[in-house]
């Protein structure tokens, strides 16, 4: 968390001065351009009018002080410089090492504007020198008549020489920058991650089933001190909500078993007095079968209603074993039933589950199985480790089911079309004693009738 905030932070940063360095090495690229092309303007019109006389009245001595003049100036770090006369013919040049004296000039594009009388900026690629050149030619005027023209021409990587020195001192201030937007970044990552990480491990406590878990509201950001504040109430108000839950649930299975145990009770007293095999003692045994369906139905909602609201732990165990006590209980009743038991349970696995959750399961499974089961059936329960989970299968031969009916028939209440008595709570139980167990359960059609009934577990130990 720390380390997303520094990240975020340094990206503002660093964005943002990208954001303003960029453009000003534009700007200042631009200026130093524009800067350089007015000194030589400049410039061009002071050698112009050092050669005015030269031009006017032409003379070898008149040429070799404008050529004097052309060279200094290149030596001193100015430009290239070109003197030409009315025609276009350079009569200077301060090429010491290649002169162009006497080439024809005047069909240069600027040579060409400069002695039209009009002032030629720009830039453009010298094919003689290879580089690419950035130019001024001017006229050189004597009285209103245009005599000839000068022009200077300035490698363009010296202008790029100029801008990197000058961006030198902006590439410091932008390093001081960043240096103390670091620094900022990591006071503010830290006071931050350490409000949201403190949030996360109370979050972590409180869906761990620790009720009382409460986050201490941070100094910080108005925003952050809300949202622990806000997560302490909504904390408070589930461990209320889930305190008033378990007292129903322990209230309502004492009040309503009270009830229904008097009215069994004055049910036999009644009974006692009817002759059997009479029509009213046939209604009694209807009140009866009544009585003890209300009973199941209220056991099965207290038991679910317990296991969604208890914090229960997992807890080892060794589901072989379980498995196989559950077994052997239910055999003899399989077998009054004309129902063939197998078993294929190995001596030991153990499992991670909420206490009496594997048995629980076990028995609603093997329950459902025998309920509709036809004389004759076979019932396979068998118990199998794969890779790090314990899978337990309960396997019928009875009618089966299709697809919607196994994905529903794990929903509160739900009996498809079954005729057995049942309240529909059995698997809606299973289902939620597999969740708090960390395991998954499911119903699947046998191919040629039945139903796989699986329930997998995540393993204690490497087996």
């Amino acid at each position: 968390m720390r380390r997303i905030f520094l990240l975020a932070l340094l990206g503002v940063g660093l964005v943002a001065l990208l954001l303003s360095d960029i453009p000003f090495g534009f700007y200042l690229y631009q200026v130093e351009r524009d800067r350089l092309l007015t000194q030589l303007q400049r410039d061009a019109f002071i050698l112009g009018g050092r050669a005015e006389d030269a031009l006017e009245n032409p003379s070898d001595q008149a040429f070799d002080e404008s050529r004097a003049l052309a060279i200094a100036y290149r030596e001193e770090g100015g430009a290239r410089v070109v003197i030409v006369d009315g025609g276009g013919t350079a009569v200077v040049t301060n090429d010491q090492d290649d002169s162009r004296e006497g080439l024809d000039y005047g069909s240069r594009p600027e040579i060409a504007e400069a002695l039209a009388g009009r002032v030629a900026t720009g830039q453009r690629f010298s094919e003689t020198l290879g580089i690419e050149l950035v130019y001024v030619a001017v006229p050189v005027y004597s009285g209103s008549s245009v005599v000839g023209a000068v022009r200077l021409t300035f490698d363009e990587q010296a202008i790029d020489d100029a801008v990197s020195q000058q961006m030198w001192g902006v590439y410091l201030v932008a390093l001081i920058t960043l240096a103390f937007a670091t620094a900022l970044a990591v006071v503010l990552s830290r006071i931050l991650s350490r409000n949201l990480l403190g949030l996360g491990n109370v979050a972590a406590r409180l869906s761990s089933g620790d009720l009382s878990a409460r986050a201490e509201e941070p100094n910080g950001p108005k925003e952050i001190t809300q949202l622990a504040a806000g997560f302490n109430a909504m904390a408070g108000r589930l461990e209320s909500l889930i305190n008033e839950q378990k007292a129903f649930a322990a209230d309502a299975s004492h009040q309503l078993r009270t009830p229904l145990t008097a009215l069994q009770l004055r049910v036999e007293r009644l009974r006692e007095s009817v002759a059997d095999g009479s029509a009213t003692a046939a209604k009694f045994d209807e009140i009866e079968e009544e009585i003890q369906r209300m009973r199941r139905l209220i056991e099965g909602l207290l038991a679910l209603g317990r296991a969604s609201v208890d914090d229960l732990e997992r807890v080892t165990q060794d589901i072989a074993q379980i498995v196989r006590e559950r077994v052997e209980n239910w055999e003899p009743l399989a077998t009054e039933q004309g129902v063939q038991v197998t078993a294929s349970i190995p001596s030991s696995v153990t499992v991670l589950a909420v206490p009496t959750a594997i048995e629980q399961i076990v028995d609603n499974y093997v329950d459902n199985a025998l309920s509709l089961m036809p004389e004759g059936g076979e019932l396979t329960v068998r118990v199998e480790h794969r890779d790090s989970r314990a899978v337990l299968t309960v396997s019928d031969t009875g009618p089966g089911i299709d697809e919607e009916q196994a994905s529903r028939a794990f929903d509160r209440f739900w009996r498809g079309s079954a005729t057995h008595q049942g309240t529909g709570l059995g698997l809606a139980i299973v289902r939620q004693l597999a969740e708090s167990s960390h395991a998954t359960v499911s119903l699947t059609p046998r191919a040629g009738g039945g139903t796989d009934a699986t329930a997998s577990f995540e393993t204690a130990k490497s087996q």
